[in-house]
């Protein structure tokens, strides 16, 4: 099985591989490639030659996004064959496995970056017609961004094998640690060669930050600044849809904590002076916005099958949507101004990310209570309502001519779905806890164990879920707003969105007669003591895994390979499709409505 998920990231890495090299030569970007297919057709016609007919080239954010997906893919299933070594042979972990756990946390930016970037293509293609291209400097942004954190998984990798020692990570940012001079004094005899080289190291680790924030304060600029062709006056322009400005504010609140701490870090190693109370305060607040990625694409989604329509969400889903953002920011707001205000303290709850805020005046302790229930009940029924308005949606035109809900946005609101229910079940029973001072104390109860179990099934469900949205929005872009990822690519998207599933009900199936006990990721390892019943557990747990990376394999595959003729969603996989023709795409897709992004 090991063999198998090796296989499947190698499989996905040659198609995107091979995809880059046909979509976009070495040296160009999208902008000369178009500028390059104009020329081409020109010269066509003045020969008298029949033009090619041009395809749209796989945009820079799914690049993007695609290169960040594959990074989780290598890093995680690296992680996870070098765990079941250690298991197997019964050998303790070492460097390399510490390693991997660094690479890890340098990819949490991941989620979030990727949602911003489609927020920034979605506005692109609304303002254009679908016939623009972010300005070339944001597409730059969007590759700086991209690479710095690639980079910043490569410095963690190559550091223990130059210097004999583990990369620093810091597990609430994902950001590099600075070396300090201790560092050097490890090894006497080439105490100036590994001082230096710790310096270069250094130097590197801070391009990387300029390459990360930098790239995106551009994207989160270049998004607000773009003026299509023929247009001069940014003024005349339609305001940003409620879902992209929510996307964009969403960021801003994820990043501004982590630059905050970045800044404190980078002062304390040039002047000594001691930020820890900052940037402790900080850590708490970043800790309150983990969810913000899968708010946001759930947003984008309910966005994009309204634009399907030439319409918007409905009035009550964007009211949805501004709730649900601003109790997040009042929750992290709350996470800053308790502790450096009103002289109290901040206590994140590990398991539900939550935040406890404790002050000694008993009036604004009951205040921060309430307030904290009150951001809890707004953000999870935002969400819920947002979710419930993509099936309520009508056409502007009439109920006649409302379409379906598309299977990809069915797979996101799945996805969210999963991964809101986990930790709004999680946050309601330590409630319980709390409210009743004790005497239930669900936190002890093995349903509480099972969901926790199942929390780490759903982590890789924004990214899935970014995923499905751009390849989606691909097919749209390449048919006039007509067509749909072909049918196997779709029927990827459904064994992603199934495996999670399968797993998180197998957490709680476990949990209802057992005590959980998962892995670091997320496999239920509890002894069985029927050994029909264990088999059948592994069975499940590698079946499930099955479906997840050949999944995404499939969907990485069909966006580069996707052609205008193709994004019909029809087509098959031989056998694989006939076992599951019973999807609900296996029939034709109906009429399009006009209307683009």
């Amino acid at each position: 099985m090991a063999m198998l998920k090796a296989a499947l990231v190698i499989v996905a890495l040659a198609s995107v591989g091979q995809a880059l090299t046909i979509h976009a030569p070495t040296g160009q970007t999208s902008s000369s490639l178009q500028d390059s297919q104009k020329s081409t057709e020109k010269t066509q016609l003045e020969l008298g030659v029949q033009a090619i007919p041009k395809v749209f080239p796989v945009p820079t954010s799914s690049r993007c996004i695609v290169i960040m997906i594959c990074q989780y893919m290598i890093i995680f299933t690296a992680l996870a064959l070098c765990r079941s070594y250690h298991e197997l042979t019964g050998v303790a972990k070492g460097p390399v496995e510490a390693a991997l756990r660094g690479a890890v946390q340098t990819v949490t930016y991941g989620p979030m970056l990727c949602t911003l970037f489609i927020a920034c293509r979605m506005r692109v293609e609304f303002l254009s017609d679908g016939k623009g291209q972010p300005q070339n400097w944001v597409q730059n942004c969007m590759y700086a961004v991209t690479f710095a954190v690639m980079g910043s998984t490569f410095m963690v990798l190559l550091i223990p094998l130059v210097t004999g020692k583990s990369a620093v990570v810091n597990e609430e940012t994902g950001d590099l640690e600075g070396p300090t001079k201790a560092d050097a004094e490890t090894d006497a005899d080439h105490e100036q060669m590994v001082m230096e080289l710790l310096h270069g190291l250094s130097a590197v680790r801070y391009l990387i930050l300029l390459g990360l924030y930098g790239g995106l304060v551009g994207v989160i600029v270049g998004t607000c600044t773009y003026l299509p062709e023929g247009e001069t006056d940014l003024t005349k322009l339609p305001a940003p849809a409620t879902s992209i400005v929510c996307t964009m504010i969403l960021a801003v609140i994820f990043f501004m904590a982590q630059i905050v701490i970045a800044v404190c870090r980078s002062y304390t190693e040039f002047t000594g002076a001691d930020t820890h109370r900052l940037m402790g305060v900080m850590h708490s607040a970043a800790a309150t916005v983990e969810f913000a990625p899968m708010l946001s694409i759930l947003f984008l989604a309910a966005r994009m099958h309204a634009l399907q329509h030439d319409g918007q969400p409905q009035a009550w889903s964007q009211h949805a949507m501004r709730v649900s953002t601003n109790a997040l920011c009042l929750s992290t707001i709350m996470a800053v101004v308790v502790p450096l205000m009103l002289g109290g303290k901040t206590i994140v709850n590990t398991t539900t990310k939550e935040a406890t805020f404790e002050v000694p005046n008993p009036t604004l302790s009951k205040v921060c209570l309430a307030a904290r229930y009150v951001a809890m009940v707004c953000f999870y029924g935002g969400a819920a309502a947002v979710a419930v308005s993509i099936f309520l949606f009508e056409a502007p035109a009439g109920p006649k001519h409302t379409l379906p809900v598309s299977p990809t946005v069915q797979c996101v609101v799945n996805l969210s779905m999963q991964f809101f229910v986990v930790y709004f079940a999680l946050h309601l029973m330590v409630s319980v806890s709390e409210l009743s001072g004790g005497k239930y104390n669900m936190q002890e109860h093995y349903l509480f164990h099972a969901v926790d179990a199942a929390k780490t099934t759903v982590a890789l469900a924004p990214m899935l879920a970014i995923l499905f949205v751009t390849t989606r929005m691909y097919a749209l872009l390449i048919t006039d707003n007509k067509g749909a990822p072909q049918a196997w690519v779709q029927d990827g998207m459904f064994m992603c969105s199934w495996a999670l599933f399968v797993s998180f009900m197998m957490c709680l199936v476990t949990g209802m007669l057992m005590k959980v006990e998962v892995d670091a990721d997320g496999n239920v390892t509890n002894e069985f003591s029927n050994k029909f019943v264990g088999i059948a557990m592994t069975v499940i747990r590698y079946l499930t895994m099955l479906l997840l990376y050949g999944g995404i394999v499939t969907v990485i595959t069909g966006l580069f390979s996707m052609t205008p003729e193709t994004a019909n969603g029809r087509g098959s996989v031989p056998i694989v499709s006939d076992a599951i023709n019973a999807t609900p795409i296996g029939h034709s897709p109906p009429g399009p409505v006009m209307g683009s992004f």
